[in-house]
């Protein structure tokens, strides 16, 4: 297993635990869903494995190594990279200029275009590099924050929303990327999705949380049958 958490309970206050003993395994290579309403603690879960959100009790495993107590920069220099929902860059640098903040970026720039369509099309490449990122549409605004996190040469990529707010066609470019990340890179993906779809077609198992706990957890891929455990109870 290259991540195993255990027991992981914790929020933002002492008196208030959004999450509530938690336990995940991602195999290496994997990619492993995380499903749920709104508020019952994803992106609480997401923060928390790096250590962005406090827990007060429990643990998390890297490589069998225990990383509980290692800083979000720590955790970022021995592969963990989040993808924040909403896909953030910096709106008043180029597209470059982001993608540079990266100490990867000469090696690896050629390998990234590969994964993303408006990064290696041809009509917009002589201008991405002084093009500013709030000129950019909310599908390439997320492949341009996914490039960024891939920069980092993550072992584990977290992904909190990959397709929030964005249109069908726009997700699809998303997944595209994903799927050529992980077949070709081995990259672990643990993806959080309020679209369930997406989830189970893209995911080996999905787990779903409720009141910050994982209450199911299975490599079901009958979408219905799952939709329906999540929203009738």
């Amino acid at each position: 297993m290259i991540l195993q958490v255990r027991n992981l309970t914790g929020g933002y206050t002492k008196n208030h635990d959004i999450l509530q003993g938690v336990h995940l395994n991602v195999a290496k290579g994997d990619a492993v869903g995380i499903i749920g309403l709104n508020g019952c603690g994803k992106s609480s879960f997401a923060k928390a494995l790096l250590n962005i959100l406090p827990y007060r009790q429990g643990e998390i495993q890297m490589n069998g190594e225990d990383i509980s107590k290692k800083t979000t920069k720590e955790l970022s220099d021995i592969g963990i990279s989040l993808f924040m929902q909403g896909g953030r860059i910096f709106d008043e640098l180029s597209v470059w200029e982001n993608l540079k903040i990266s100490t990867n970026f000469e090696k690896k720039i050629d390998e990234i275009q590969e994964y993303f369509l408006f990064l290696r099309d041809n009509s917009k490449s002589v201008h991405l590099k002084k093009m500013r990122s709030d000129r950019l549409s909310g599908g390439e605004r997320s492949q341009l924050a996914l490039a960024m996190s891939v920069l980092q040469e993550p072992s584990l990529l977290i992904l909190d929303e990959p397709s929030a707010a964005l249109s069908p066609l726009a997700a699809d470019g998303i997944y595209q990327s994903l799927n050529l990340l992980r077949k070709k890179m081995g990259i672990s993906i643990i993806l959080i999705e309020q679209n369930v779809a997406r989830c189970v077609e893209f995911c080996s198992s999905v787990n779903m949380l409720r009141d910050g706990k994982i209450m199911y957890s299975s490599e079901n891929k009958n979408i219905k049958e799952i939709e329906k455990i999540m929203f009738n109870n």
